[in-house]
Formats: C-alpha cells, sequence, structure tokens
C-alpha cells in the first residue's frame, strides 16, 4: 500500500509543486486547507489544483485556535513593546500542530509542506537543514519544531530553487505557477503592517527622548517602532550637535517611552543576546556550552558564537557585534562543519 500524505496547501505555487512532486514519488496525497481567519480567498487556487492532481482536499477553519494559540499572543507581545515573530508560533501551533491532527484523524503517516528546508535522517536521528535556495531557506521559521514531529515531515522542494519550482507549475499546468507569493505576515495582505496594527491597538501617545532625557517629540504607540528605525520619526527639525538622522535605541514599555539617537550608532550594537523558551529541537545539549553560528532576524547572514545553557534559558555571545537586537524576534542557533553542517539546534526569544 502506498504510504499516505497530509500536505498543506495554501494556493500558492510551493505547496501546488509540492503536492506534484509527492504524487511522482508514489505518495497517496491528501491536501489539507485551512483558514486562520475565517476567509476563504484562495481556496479557489487550491480547488484548481488538487482537481487538476486529482488530490481528495480537507478544509478546516483553524480560525478559533490561530487567535488563542497565535495572533493574542503576537497582539500582546507588541503592546508590551516588543517585535514579535507571528510565522515562528504558527508554523508550531497550526502547521506542525493542528495538521498533525488532522493527519492523525485522516491515517496519514506523513505531513508535508512547501517549505524551502531538508530532513536528514543519520545514526536514528532526524535534524532540520536548511533547504538549497538560500534565498528562500525557511528553516529560521521552524526553529520550534521538535524531532518528534520532523520523524513524520516530508519537504519535497528541499533541493529545489525558487526559479525551478515555477518552472515544474507551468509544466504541469498548474494555475498558480505565476502566483505572487505572500509577506512575511501574510495577514496584513497588501496593506501597510502598521496600519494593520492599529485595527487591533489603540493609540498610546507618549514622550519620545534623547538618549540624555530631553524630550525631542512625541509618538503615537511604542508598537510604531523598532530598534534601529530612521524613518516616520518626524524628528527632522530637531537637529543634535553631531547632526545626522535620528534612529530608535530603546522602547521603554514601563514608562511609555521612546528613547533616540543621532550621530555615533555604537549604542545599537551588542555582542550578548539572552534568549528565553528555547526549543532544542533534538533535545538539550549534553554540554552546558558551545560553538556553533547563529542569527537573531531572519535576513542575515549566520555568524560565529559561543552559547551558555542554563534549562530552556540561552545566552549567545556572538564573535563580533549584532546591530539592533529586537526583543520579541528569535535567535536560531546552526551547527557548523561536519556532517550536520547547516543543521537547526534550534531557537527562543530574544528578551
Amino acid at each position: 500500500m502506498k504510504e499516505k500524505v497530509l500536505l498543506g496547501m495554501s494556493g500558492g505555487v510551493d505547496s501546488s509543486v509540492a503536492a506534484a512532486i509527492l504524487i511522482d514519488e508514489g505518495y497517496e496525497v491528501l491536501g489539507l486547507h485551512f483558514s486562520l481567519t475565517g476567509e476563504k480567498e484562495d481556496l479557489s487556487d487550491v480547488k484548481a489544483v488538487a482537481e487538476k492532481l486529482n488530490i481528495p482536499l480537507t478544509v478546516k477553519d483553524f480560525s478559533s485556535v490561530f487567535k488563542r494559540e497565535v495572533f493574542d499572543p503576537f497582539i500582546s507581545s507588541y503592546k508590551s513593546g516588543k517585535t514579535p515573530n507571528i510565522c515562528v508560533e504558527c508554523n508550531k501551533q497550526i502547521k506542525f500542530g493542528e495538521a498533525f491532527l488532522v493527519a492523525d484523524e485522516l491515517k496519514c503517516d506523513f505531513v508535508a509542506t512547501g517549505h524551502y528546508c531538508e530532513i536528514i535522517d543519520l545514526y536514528g536521528h532526524f535534524y532540520l537543514k536548511k533547504g538549497t535556495d538560500k534565498d528562500k531557506d525557511q528553516s529560521y521559521f521552524l526553529n520550534g519544531v521538535t524531532e518528534e514531529k520532523l520523524k513524520r515531515v516530508l519537504f519535497p522542494l528541499a533541493k529545489l530553487k525558487k526559479e525551478e519550482v515555477r518552472e515544474i507549475a507551468e509544466k504541469r499546468g498548474l494555475k498558480t505557477a505565476h502566483k505572487k507569493g505572500s509577506s512575511d505576515v501574510c495577514l496584513a495582505g497588501e496593506r501597510n503592517f502598521k496600519d494593520f496594527l492599529r485595527d487591533y491597538i489603540p493609540p498610546n501617545p507618549g514622550k519620545i527622548i534623547s538618549e540624555t532625557g530631553e524630550v525631542v517629540g512625541k509618538h503615537d504607540g511604542l508598537f510604531s517602532y523598532t530598534l534601529g528605525q530612521r524613518k516616520g520619526l518626524n524628528l527632522g527639525g530637531k537637529k543634535g550637535e553631531e547632526g545626522g538622522r535620528w534612529f530608535v535605541v530603546d522602547k521603554k514599555s514601563d514608562e511609555n517611552v521612546l528613547v533616540v539617537s543621532h550621530g555615533s550608532e555604537d549604542s545599537l550594537f551588542t555582542d550578548t543576546v539572552f534568549v528565553e523558551d528555547f526549543c532544542f529541537i533534538n533535545g538539550f545539549p549534553s554540554e552546558k556550552s558551545f560553538r556553533c553560528t547563529a542569527k537573531t532576524r531572519y535576513r542575515e547572514p549566520d555568524t560565529p558564537a559561543t552559547v551558555f545553557v542554563d534549562g530552556n534559558k540561552v545566552k549567545v555571545v556572538f564573535d563580533e557585534q549584532k546591530r539592533a537586537v529586537t526583543p520579541g524576534q528569535y535567535c536560531v542557533l546552526y551547527r557548523s562543519g561536519g556532517e550536520l553542517s547547516g543543521t537547526v539546534i534550534g531557537g527562543g526569544r530574544i528578551v
């Protein structure tokens, strides 16, 4: 009998091609399309692909669990002055959480997605590795998916680049071949992200002060700003002794105060990051300290670092200074060197 795979189908080109590849590899593929907001704007594209490939389709509404487990904490984190990453939590709670429950209901052996990642089975353990397409690699966003889940996960796009995926879709006559990809925060759609947040976070004006404590302006809510930000401060007419554009260096949520500076960016740099709720994908390491590479945001190169472990709290000391490390974002660790080079050790929220 063929092994059964439940494939998450978003209505985009990646999951569409993942379906075609799994069929070619001999799996029995069942499609799962789920809504996070109750809307069904991509459902017609999913149905078209499922019909083209002759895949049975299950449609689920995950909006209530998404709101409770992902969206509400996301908004609360913004209200507290942090800059959270909703994609990491959505993957952990929904795509590799709720989807597994559906897979069990349908008696599926595996769960598959269109993520650009790879899974390595080595010495009886399963490791998450970066995808071949370095520009599309999504391993950063899957840092909370444990090995127990990875044992049942397939990533059909692991060895492909985005342009190859579109070529396959075009050759197979899939409707989604040239469909535009979603943004990092797909819930905002085409809207400005800050405008999207204002629907959920009421205005809370406060002072903008310099590092010396001088009041230099007013802000309309700390959630609208992130560390290192220069645009949108509306401080152009306020010049400092050193000149230069103002930029954000701190958000004091307890006082509802935004702290800015100008000139030298020294105060934006640090070599030490503290991380909480750390998920070690393959279990706690035997060493209390070790070397690896790490990054504090998706779009940045890996940097060599030394890691110190205290339970699920982690301190990361980078070999070089990092700019604008942002509380609420994720610090993700990668193995370097040897057979497991490029595999994800895990990740946690920066505090």
